[in-house]
């Protein structure tokens, strides 16, 4: 029994199994798609996975035969990819009436280097996504990523990992923040820093995480070729946490959890002025309810403050739960639902509690041939002023892998945002696909 409780704590500690009880981000598909109505900026304080071993979804199965190798490099190997592809949306602009079609292209070249050690682990990722549309320029993307991450090993299965990343990301059209007279791209420079320790003592797992994100926004241009200043936005953010893991059995797990955060906004104004501080507290678990079926995740309740007394205090109930459902070795579903606090960027609005539920179904075709097609569906209602949004989205796909050098994939979705109120935001209806071709060695 001991032995099987060890090696479920090292799957544990691999795969970092338990969700925040209260996450700052909704939990994240697997795959290359990602079929969440509306991105996040944020990642969760520790990730969510249901994974444990017992059981092992279809993008989770290990097919060697059809992996890259890499390139040796001392005691690290490299793993160079790109990826390029065509693609066209409906709703270049995110036009509420009269929309406007375009076409695209998009450039993806990537670096991954790995530590090949038997203890502790390095990694660096390095890339850069470039898209250009050929009628509308303002929506051209120069998007990158340069970030080292680290595992080390103390003790069993104790371990101390960290994180530094720099990164540009672009805000998509569908989310509720994006300004009402965009027309451009609105780019995101994101630089990050965590560090992360768990320590293990028989059945009890203690984490403790720190991490700090800093966010600024660039410039975008309007539907009229003006500039739009989007630097009231600008903010830094400070997380702690703590979580208490007790192992009830080699595949089922109860926690409880503690997080403190604190947003710091650049600007002056007081009227753009959300810096606040934030107490989230929580208790979960993970537990098979069958052979089949595995569910993880938890339940609590955030209060957040502002210093500027603009805005009063919010709070109430969060949630992020998964299930996976392995219907048999060939399909897998998995279905989330998540409740929490996101920033608000339209005036008088400290923020909006955001609502996502989602299915995602991944069917092995064949080994080589992944379908997927999922629906999701997400509401906002923003506080201290007249607005809910509601959007749903459906996407479909599939990657389809030639050899180890070749992957071909089709990424489709169509979205739908609706508002309403007295300070109601646009409606958008899109049809986005793109097709893409990858090289990797």
């Amino acid at each position: 029994m001991r032995g099987a409780l060890s090696r479920a704590r090292r799957s544990a500690a691999a795969n970092a199994p338990l969700v925040s009880a209260l996450l700052a981000a909704g939990a994240a598909w697997p795959g290359a798609a990602d079929a969440q109505v509306f991105g996040q900026l944020l990642d969760s304080e520790i990730p969510l996975t249901t994974q444990t071993g017992r059981n092992q979804g279809v993008l989770e199965r290990q097919k060697p035969e059809l992996a890259p190798v890499g390139l040796p490099l001392g005691s690290f190997r490299l793993y160079p990819d790109v990826s390029a592809g065509i693609g066209l949306t409906t709703n270049v602009v995110g036009a509420s009436a009269n929309p406007r079609s375009d076409t695209f292209a998009v450039v993806t070249p990537q670096l991954t280097l790995r530590s090949d050690w038997g203890r502790h682990e390095l990694r660096g990722v390095v890339n850069y996504t470039g898209v250009r549309y050929r009628w509308t320029s303002p929506r051209d993307e120069d998007g990158f990523l340069a970030e080292l991450s680290g595992r080390l090993d103390v003790y069993g299965d104790s371990q101390v990992s960290g994180a530094a990343s720099y990164r540009r990301t672009y805000e998509s059209q569908q989310e509720a923040n994006f300004p009402v007279n965009g027309a451009g791209s609105v780019a995101v420079d994101q630089a990050r820093g965590m560090l992360r320790a768990a320590v293990v003592t028989n059945r009890l797992r203690w984490t403790f995480s720190g991490d700090f994100n800093s966010f600024r926004y660039n410039d975008t241009v309007s539907t009229t070729g003006t500039r739009l200043d989007l630097s009231f936005r600008d903010r830094d953010v400070y997380r702690g946490t703590v979580r208490a893991e007790y192992q009830l059995s080699p595949d089922n797990s109860i926690f409880a959890q503690g997080t403190y955060r604190r947003t710091d906004y650049v600007t002056t104004n007081p009227l753009d002025d959300r810096t606040s501080s934030e107490w989230r507290g929580g208790a979960g678990a993970i537990a098979d309810v069958s052979e089949l079926l595995r569910v993880a995740g938890g339940v609590g309740y955030f209060r957040r403050t502002y210093a500027s007394p603009v805005f009063v205090p919010i709070g109430g109930i969060a949630i992020d739960l998964r299930a996976d459902y392995y219907l048999s070795p060939l399909t897998t579903i998995s279905a989330v639902a998540s409740r929490q606090p996101e920033e608000a960027a339209i005036r008088g609005s400290p923020g909006y509690i955001a609502s996502r539920t989602g299915v995602r179904v991944n069917h092995e075709l064949l080994r080589n041939l992944v379908p997927y097609v999922g629906l999701d569906y997400f509401t906002g209602n923003f506080k201290n002023i007249d607005r809910k949004d509601t959007g749903v989205i459906a996407v479909g796909g599939f990657d389809y892998t030639l050899n180890r050098r070749w992957v071909l994939s089709l990424d489709a979705n169509y979205s739908s945002r609706q508002s309403s109120g007295a300070q109601r935001g646009p409606g958008i209806n899109e049809f986005r696909a793109l097709t893409s071709l990858k090289f990797r060695i």
